[in-house]
């Protein structure tokens, strides 16, 4: 049953038989957590069993049309436990209080070539045309005709090779026309992605189909805003990684991690990621857990494409993208530092007491409607102890929330992020804030960091408030030293934060290039979301490294 084989692949997966990644293994503790919950009163979705079989009913109708070892198989045979997994999944969540409605309203699925992805969105779209509303509406958008028409061909081969299905489905000539489903009178068709040609459809589900070749998101957004009236939609995201710096899918792959790391929360949103982590590009762990479907005549394929790769540089990135599923951006820059690795400073000796503590305040003063960030360090005992905080707009705290998709709300009441102002930062508000640490925690601050850009008001205000500021330029040359520190600190333990979830999303988004001198800094515009938080941190870190180096205040190790 499709039930029984997606909880033998989560056994699998982490009983260590399924040699995967920590995503999919995180996913697969949840299957197995709300499977316990869904019988709990207040558990808002069930499994249906009822769905299950009614798909596994489907799918003994249809046929292979192409694959090795299985032509001639009806898919209920042939189906490889992940993609029960992942059908279980998206069509069996159900709403208890209503039955028909989806639990998951997006669905991501990361997976290399020669894993069936096209066969998975054939197959997605054969069901709901079976089995959604009648007159529903279903398109894969691609960047260009010819990816659209494998979607397309991909349905009517698996139509044409299931007698059951024949009949019922009318499939066109052309790469552009619609495949129509004679019971339901529902159709699908192919499309490219053109957000303005798309804007006048009103898909019940679509796919994006090798959508890490999208540089933006007009095409998906304008496809979502046509199911604004759809009584149950779904969107799905199916594909493989590009050597792309402007990839949406960089940003997708983000929020999605910070999802399983437990920075955010999206009941909604189901995802399968398959790739080989960075330490295991070359060797067959990698391959393993980046290509899910067991076949060894695939991974035969695969490790000859990995020998050619090793002995000519110019196939390098072709195998490692199409093959181990990794994003090679040319430009993107590096992760600054691993979250795991952040968490093992989190209170490193207990709660951190600041009173009568020397201070240095790092600022990052960006434009008014966007974040600002105050940070404050400190070093004792051959420990630096950091606490951050950020501000945004009033007015635009649901706008952000949206956009960033980051939970402000959820920080405001926490206390580690400020609302002020309206629509724009009111640096008064941050301006006393600053003057209110001192009575506050008790600390004795030394010097105020600032960049000039956005802060040469508020600087000389704190000037006249009696505090000591000193210009940091964010450059390169001045934020390589204490950005190499900050790095060394948080990888020998030597560095301590409160655990502030906002400060671990800013650790998470930065991201690292170099100069051409290789001095390192964090570069804003290649980050997956805000760092202000971070940035102000290194502003105030430079402060307290002046002093460490050529000071007499503080005297430490490193």
């Amino acid at each position: 049953m499709l039930y029984e084989n997606a909880l033998r692949y989560t056994q699998d997966v982490l009983n260590g038989k399924e040699l995967t990644t920590k995503e999919v293994r995180i996913q697969c503790e949840w299957f197995l957590r709300d499977m316990q919950r869904e019988k709990d009163n207040d558990y808002p979705w069930y499994f249906d069993r009822e769905i299950s079989v009614k798909i596994e009913n489907l799918l003994k109708l249809m046929n292979f049309a192409t694959g090795i070892g299985t032509i001639g198989k009806s898919i209920y045979e042939g189906l490889a436990d992940f993609q029960s997994f992942f059908l279980a999944n998206v069509f069996c969540w159900r709403y208890k209080e209503t039955k028909e409605k989806y639990r998951y309203r997006e669905v991501v699925l990361f997976i290399p070539r020669k894993n069936s992805k096209t066969f998975i969105c054939a197959l997605i779209l054969i069901i709901l045309m079976l089995t959604e509303d009648d007159y529903s509406e279903f398109y894969s958008i691609c960047l260009d005709r010819d990816l659209a028409a494998e979607v397309k061909k991909a349905i009517s081969q698996i139509i044409s090779a299931s007698p059951a299905l024949q009949k019922h489905f009318k499939i066109p000539r052309t790469l552009s026309g619609r495949v129509e489903c004679l019971l339901t009178h529902s159709f699908y068709q192919p499309r490219t992605s053109q957000a303005n040609s798309n804007n006048a459809i009103r898909p019940s589900a679509f796919i994006a189909d090798e959508c890490g070749a999208f540089k933006d998101n007009d095409n998906i957004a304008a496809m979502k805003s046509g199911q604004l009236s759809v009584r149950n939609p779904l969107m799905f995201k199916l594909t493989t990684a590009y050597a792309e710096d402007k990839s949406i899918m960089l940003e997708e792959l983000d929020y999605i991690r910070k999802i399983y790391n437990g920075l955010e929360v999206d009941d909604r949103l189901f995802a399968l990621l398959y790739y080989a982590p960075e330490e295991h590009l070359w060797d067959d762990t990698g391959l393993m857990m980046a290509n899910p479907l067991r076949i060894e005549e695939n991974y035969y394929e695969i490790r000859e494409s990995r020998k050619k790769a090793l002995a000519k540089p110019g196939e390098r990135t072709e195998f490692l993208t199409k093959h181990m599923n990794f994003f090679m951006p040319s430009s993107a820059g590096e992760e600054f530092i691993s979250l795991a690795k952040l968490r093992k400073c989190r209170n490193q000796r207990g709660i951190f007491d600041w009173y009568g503590k020397d201070v240095y305040l790092g600022l990052d003063l960006a434009l008014t409607n966007d974040n600002t960030s105050v940070a404050m360090v400190t070093v004792e005992d051959d420990i630096i102890y950091a606490k951050a905080w950020g501000f945004i707009p009033r007015d635009r705290i649901a706008e952000k929330n949206q956009i960033e998709r980051t939970d402000y709300n959820r920080f405001i009441q926490e206390g580690d992020c400020f609302a002020c102002g309206e629509e724009v930062i009111s640096y008064a508000y941050v301006e006393r804030f600053i003057c209110e640490l001192e009575e506050k925690y008790g600390v004795n601050i030394i010097r105020i960091g600032y960049d000039r850009y956005n802060c040469v008001s508020t600087a000389g205000k704190l000037e006249e408030a009696g505090y000591e500021t000193v210009e940091v330029k964010q450059h390169s040359s001045v934020l390589h030293a204490p950005t190499k520190l900050l790095q060394e600190s948080i990888l020998e333990q030597k560095f301590s934060y409160d655990g502030s979830v906002l400060y671990e999303i800013n650790f998470q988004n930065a991201r690292c290039t170099e100069d051409t001198n290789l001095n390192k800094y964090v570069n804003k515009k290649k980050s997956n979301g805000k760092v202000d938080m971070l940035v102000s941190t290194i502003i105030a870190i430079y402060l307290l490294q002046q002093d460490m180096l050529f000071g007499d205040d503080f005297v430490i190790q490193t």
